[in-house]
């Protein structure tokens, strides 16, 4: 990657990588690897953290320890890894909503929503059908990962290790974790079968402007994107999925994930096609090689600033654009294996300014 004034906004996945440590939080359903950003430490102080990881096992991603709870809303987003098949997950996840604890099924990409506060999980990897499993990544709109476990089944033992997992290097742990007074046990008797909470889990369609003729009220949605002559480019997946928070229980973020194949500009038009938000925005890169989550298999190459200073992206990558602070065009240079783009805003609507 080039140097440059805007060098510090581009965040490496890698960096959230914690060498020689166990994963927080693993047993057999949970990811086999994944990268966890935030705020606090990695994204210049953003409202926001964020995960990406790859999952193949089954069973409770956090034994014993769920339902729990956040102070903030958040997205949790499982998508498959098929580039030409949207709609497929590749596995079967059971989910538990509410105090109500109203259990849920689904075998589709779909996008679960936490408000603050909302009982959510456990989550359990009851079938995985691809061969190289799934993805999911989390949305979470709070700085620093905070998290109150309120299951019956954590010992004391996990209790003290997981408020004692401030590392030898003298990072702050990667989940701020408390644990309630009241315990909530998840038994089949405990358990209901409703749909009370049913609207909390969205299925993830493809729906983006490369994908159709977009309508009136949906041009308005995506504002001076759609408009002035702007198209999608060759490098722009038709297969990509657009979240609003009107589509998100009125969550303040709007999303956009797809997988990438081709090389090419993204999205033609007049001008140069710079613009601005007035909201902060995160751009991630990442790759979809189960074996290898370091690797993105593409070359990117973005445009930084009003200047246009422009930046090489070959690893897995997130890009912080503060709110106000230009970016774009963005190219695929060459792709040898497809790779993921994930776009979180924070606000429900994407508002888009272009400068030049």
């Amino acid at each position: 990657m080039e140097t440059g004034k805007y060098e510090h906004l581009f965040k490496p996945l890698k960096i959230a990588e914690r060498p020689g440590q166990e994963q927080a939080f693993k047993n057999t359903g949970n990811a086999d690897v994944n990268r966890w950003l935030n705020g606090r430490d990695h994204l210049e102080g953003l409202e926001l953290n964020f995960s990406w990881g790859f999952y193949t096992g089954l069973g409770d991603w956090h034994p014993g320890m769920d339902p729990h709870v956040h102070p903030y809303p958040e997205c949790l987003v499982f998508v498959g890894l098929d580039p030409h098949k949207p709609e497929y997950l590749g596995a079967k996840i059971q989910y538990c909503l509410g105090k109500e604890l109203e259990i849920h099924t689904f075998d589709k990409p779909s996008v679960v929503i936490a408000p603050g506060g909302f009982f959510h999980c456990p989550s359990v990897t009851l079938d995985v059908t691809s061969p190289i499993g799934y993805s999911f990544f989390i949305i979470s709109l709070g700085a620093d990962p905070t998290t109150r476990w309120l299951g019956d089944g954590i010992t004391e033992e996990q209790i003290q290790r997981m408020q004692g997992a401030a590392t030898a290097g003298g990072l702050k742990p990667p989940m701020n974790s408390s644990f309630g007074k009241k315990k909530v046990h998840i038994f089949e008797e405990t358990v209901t079968h409703g749909n009370v909470n049913a609207r909390f889990i969205k299925p993830l369609k493809p729906n983006t402007m490369a994908a159709r003729e977009l309508t009136a009220e949906e041009k308005a949605q995506y504002g001076e994107m759609a408009q002035g002559g702007r198209k999608p480019g060759p490098g722009m997946t038709e297969n990509a999925v657009w979240m609003f928070g009107k589509d998100l229980e009125g969550m303040d973020v709007n999303f956009c994930w797809g997988i990438q194949t081709s090389p090419g500009l993204w999205l033609r038009g007049p001008g140069r096609g710079a613009h601005v938000h007035p909201v902060d925005e995160v751009l991630l890169f990442a790759g979809t090689d189960p074996s290898d989550i370091d690797c993105l298999g593409a070359e990117i190459q973005i445009d930084m600033g009003p200047e246009h200073e422009r930046y090489i992206i070959d690893k897995p990558t997130a890009v912080v654009c503060p709110a106000g602070v230009a970016h774009n065009p963005i190219a695929t240079r060459w792709v040898d294996k497809p790779f993921g783009f994930l776009l979180m805003s924070l606000g429900a609507k994407h508002e888009t300014t272009y400068i030049d």
